[in-house]
């Protein structure tokens, strides 16, 4: 594929006029997932495909999944609606702009895509796999289930379906796949990712076996094989991050309120560490009238990033101090904009990305507005939960991977929420987890109340609500409320003493 790209870029520019060529370049591209790189030339086919025609679909189909991955959301669902009114004949094509939509939180249209390439093409694993993904999305769990077993049965080896399938339920003793995990991961040709992935999967059920011995070393090294994929991390840069986050916003910059713009709707950011609870109050908020859920957006850090003038959203110290010129009114209204056609008339919408706690500080500077919610949980529970998932198939969170890393980055997230609260006071709303989950009909009315909305029974009982959910949380949160997450940790008391003992200020 990267020959196919260089050979087309080569023809295009040898001769403009050579459409075929542009679309070459920008397909190939994207088929190789080097989605910024494909949109220009994309966009030069597009301008000069004929409407209608089956190129004129591929070309938009391609563009507008390419715009979706670079946070271009609007416009890329605009590409693919074009390309949806030619119901393109290939699975493959039709299989693409199902799963861009579904990312982009529009199931409702991506998922007849999935379905109809799925029985078009019932011998390609990929396709029963991306519709077993999309189900899931959505709480349809047992369809779910089927789609990625036929996964397996065509392709026994799929690492990614091994994975989800394991995450889908909590199985048993008379149900569940440890044996045929086992035994596909003695196979010798697998790459470091499969036997990471394999491994998160095969810990799952012997968790839930209650096979603690077993499941402790697959854990550990599931996770020291998805560290050596993940983004690089360290210690000393995450100081500095929050050193220059505390030093570039201090208390004084929050002392004046500023109404959200006239006709948005309300901005509703829930934050915290992963595995704290962040997709069980969104789900709590999207059962609420007056709330659309939109699940982890990533407008705000990347807009944030571009006003420092950064080309991507890796923070870093030299991004927080390249940030002190920022116009704050221009960059909210900026984000607004951004998310205006996802909030379909709702007075309040909510943005669940994990990492905005670390911008907390900027989000109020931005849209003062907006009502802010950060989760905390038990630390034990909070980090061994982070250890126990591949977050983000390794490449966001390279601190989850050692528990030393984990106790480091857990000191420095509670350095900088402290000094948000400093600067927030009570425009920063904070929810207990344990509290949430142990008494949810005290809890939910206080959250209720904390953002403005009324209170409605139907978000006591979260697990009903419709809409998407595209995090690990995915099949967890279909299930109502409920405290047995309190306290996992203490299963692996043992092992985690390392960890507890990084934490003195939890020793008792």
């Amino acid at each position: 594929m990267a020959q196919a790209v260089e050979a087309a870029r080569r023809a295009a520019l040898a001769d403009r006029d050579l459409t075929e060529a542009f679309a070459l370049w920008g397909v190939a591209a994207a088929e190789s997932e080097a989605f910024a790189a494909a949109i220009e030339p994309l966009q030069v086919a597009a301008q000069r495909a004929v409407p209608g025609s089956a190129g004129w679909a591929v070309i938009n189909a391609q563009l507008g999944r390419a715009l979706c991955q670079c946070a271009r959301w609007r416009e890329g669902s605009e590409r693919l609606a074009m390309a949806e009114q030619c119901a393109p004949p290939d699975p493959t094509l039709r299989n693409r702009i199902g799963v861009a939509l579904v990312n982009v939180g529009m199931a409702e249209r991506g998922l007849p895509h999935l379905e109809w390439a799925a029985a078009a093409n019932p011998t390609a694993a990929d396709l029963q796999y991306d519709l077993g993904w999309a189900l899931a999305s959505v709480g349809r769990l047992d369809e779910a289930e089927r789609r990625f077993s036929e996964t397996l049965s065509l392709r026994p080896s799929a690492a990614s379906a091994h994975l989800a399938l394991a995450r889908l339920r909590r199985w048993t003793v008379h149900s569940n796949h440890v044996d045929r995990l086992r035994a596909v991961l003695a196979e010798p040709e697998l790459t470091r990712v499969e036997r990471a992935r394999l491994g998160f999967a095969l810990f799952k059920e012997l968790d839930d076996l209650g096979r603690h011995n077993e499941a402790w070393p697959t854990l550990c090294d599931a996770n020291a094989l998805a560290r050596q994929e993940a983004a690089p991390w360290s210690q000393a840069d995450d100081e500095a991050l929050v050193t220059a986050l505390i030093r570039t916003f201090p208390p004084r910059m929050f002392t004046r309120r500023v109404p959200v713009r006239a006709g948005a709707a309300t901005p509703i950011f829930i934050v915290g560490l992963p595995r704290t609870g962040t997709t069980l109050v969104e789900r709590i908020l999207a059962a609420h009238s007056q709330v659309r859920a939109l699940g982890e957006l990533p407008f705000f850090p990347l807009l944030f990033s571009r006003a420092a003038g950064e080309p991507d959203t890796s923070f870093a110290a030299r991004t927080v101090l390249k940030a002190r010129g920022v116009d704050w009114r221009a960059l909210g209204a900026a984000y607004l904009a951004r998310t205006a056609f996802l909030a379909r008339g709702a007075a309040f919408t909510t943005d669940k990305l994990p990492v905005n706690s670390v911008l907390i500080g900027p989000l109020r500077l931005a849209l003062p507005g907006a009502r802010i919610i950060l989760l905390r949980r038990e630390p034990m529970d909070a980090l061994f939960g982070a250890y126990r998932m591949w977050l983000a198939d390794g490449h966001s969170y390279g601190w989850s991977y050692r528990l030393e890393d984990l106790a480091a980055h857990w000191r420095q997230h509670e350095r900088l929420m402290n000094h948000w609260r400093a600067c927030l006071g009570d425009q920063l709303l904070e929810v207990s987890y344990e509290d949430l989950v142990t008494d949810p009909g005290a809890q939910i009315p206080r959250l209720l109340a904390g953002c403005g909305l009324p209170f409605e029974r139907a978000c006591l009982s979260p697990h009903e609500a419709a809409g998407i959910v595209l995090t690990i949380s995915s099949a967890q949160v279909r299930s109502p409320i409920t405290a047995a997450g309190v306290g996992h940790w203490r299963r692996y008391a043992a092992p985690l003493a390392q960890l507890r003992d990084l934490l003195p200020e939890i020793a008792d």
